[in-house]
């Protein structure tokens, strides 16, 4: 389905002054804070230029399955699921289009092992995998088409070119063609454009590197913003974190260019390997959560802003509980990891009735009847696929252990530990030996969001988290006041 948008062009400076649209492409913006960065890398087929993001899903897909505990966390990591998908796919409008499965076992277990997947191949207690497809069937008739799925169906709003969402205001247009600068009403033209899952998926990978998504998209031409790189100029104060960190902490040991300062390569253990691939599974909105008071990247902060905005008018929102969704959003059940530094919060337990999906695409019989409903009520529990003895219970972590060592590079490129590699490094960048330091660094809750901070902005995330030197304030202060 394509959605109708109107723009107000300023035709001289070639730019979006403001879009005007109903529910349904607010809807589709806000539901971006529910979409992991995973599955931003995996729609965009690893181009989305976040960051080093794609570099380190490459790394999870190159990884040999020797050093993962199951051969379903690959899968997972590849193809991170949102806790909120079912109500997403009542989206008008979805970016991601594709069918939400789960699986069961080839053989009739359901009644032994009431177990059920969302990761293809993971190993059933009888031994097989389970690899029996069920096809999640929302109602024909969805709540995105009759009563919204985050704002209120009667609603119109106006967007501005950075993203920041409003109620449709005379006075607000107003004020914002005069911070514009636009004085001349000849200076401006309409345009009403079709909005289809392309061009929304263009949105939300400009929305990441960009202040201008809206112009990106519908003003230049693709091939003008499709492969350029936003990269920011970050320095230590624009990625430290300080939250007074007393948590538990990992050693990283870095291997450091003396004379360029900047790092290598760093030698780690599964342990920060656990929590670089979780990266993959975090929601934005969750980041922005973790990086208040601003995480600075992109127009993020304005879409999650206007949530919260938006969410002290009772005619704006349609409950709470969309507010909790979109502004905290968890991770999906058991995509959580268990040496986790940071404070994410993953689904509880649930289960699935397979009753309440139909056509029933596999039955708990002898025979197989793909065109009926199954003629019980059984609840499912879901396996996690990071475990290997078929549990239910969170925890678990991405990597196998203990004490495998790694080579993580500066835009994380991740690959076991190899002398050979490390040299070739060294050559790439052209270090002698001699000009090589080694640091061993403590990495805790603090240095874990500007990891996750930096991995989202730049190509040099160790260097720009370890190496960079801090300005000095005072001496700041001292040039401003001569």
């Amino acid at each position: 389905m394509a959605i109708k948008l109107k723009l107000l062009i300023d035709k001289e400076k070639k730019r979006v002054v403001l879009a005007e649209s109903d529910k349904y492409f607010v809807d589709t913006l806000f539901s971006f804070l529910t979409i992991p960065i995973g599955a931003i890398v995996r729609l965009s087929r690893k181009k989305s230029n976040i960051g080093c993001m794609d570099a380190l899903q490459e790394s999870v897909k190159n990884l040999d399955s020797q050093y993962l505990p199951t051969e379903a966390v690959k899968e997972m990591l590849l193809c991170p699921r949102s806790t909120w998908e079912v109500r997403t796919n009542d989206l008008a409008l979805n970016v991601d289009t594709e069918v939400t499965r789960y699986y069961v076992c080839t053989r009739n277990c359901a009644v032994s092992h009431p177990l059920i997947s969302t990761v293809k191949n993971v190993r059933c207690p009888c031994g097989r995998v389970m690899d029996r497809e069920i096809v999640y069937n929302p109602n024909p008739v969805t709540n995105g088409i009759n009563e919204g799925v985050f704002v209120k169906r009667t609603m119109k709003f106006m967007i501005g070119d950075d993203l920041r969402v409003g109620p449709i205001s005379t006075m607000t247009c107003m004020s914002l063609l005069d911070k514009l600068g636009v004085r001349d009403r000849a200076a401006l033209e309409e345009k009403s454009v079709d909005v289809g899952a392309d061009e929304a998926l263009h949105i939300l990978r400009r929305l990441l590197v960009s202040n201008t998504p809206l112009t990106d998209v519908f003003l230049q031409k693709p091939e003008a913003v499709e492969d350029a790189f936003h990269a920011l100029k970050l320095s230590a104060e624009d990625i430290a974190i300080d939250k007074n960190d007393a948590g538990k902490k990992m050693s990283l040991k870095l291997l450091i260019s003396k004379s360029k300062n900047r790092v290598l390569y760093a030698e780690a253990t599964e342990d920060f390997l656990d929590l670089l691939f979780s990266f993959l599974s975090f929601p934005l909105g969750a980041i922005v959560n973790l990086l208040r008071p601003g995480s600075s990247i992109g127009c993020l902060d304005n879409l999650y802003k206007s949530v919260e905005d938006l969410s002290g008018d009772d005619n704006c929102i349609i409950s709470q509980e969309c507010r909790a969704m979109l502004l905290d959003p968890m991770l999906a059940l058991h995509s959580g990891c268990e040496n986790q530094l940071l404070p994410v919060v993953e689904a509880g337990p649930k289960t699935f009735d397979i009753s309440k999906h139909l056509p029933c695409v596999y039955c708990y019989s002898d025979r197989h009847y793909p065109s009926y409903p199954c003629s019980r009520s059984l609840l499912l529990h879901f396996i996690n696929p990071k475990l290997s003895d078929a549990a239910t219970e969170s925890g678990g972590g991405f990597v196998k252990g203990p004490k495998i060592m790694f080579m993580v590079t500066d835009g994380l490129d991740v690959e076991p530990l190899s002398f050979i590699s490390g040299i070739s490094i060294l050559d790439r960048f052209q270090v002698p030996i001699s000009d090589v330091k080694e640091r061993v660094v403590s990495v805790g809750q603090d240095q874990a969001l500007s990891l996750l901070k930096a991995a989202l902005c730049s190509r040099t995330v160790l260097s720009d988290v370890f190496c960079r030197k801090k300005v000095d304030q005072s001496q700041i202060k001292l040039e401003r006041d001569q």
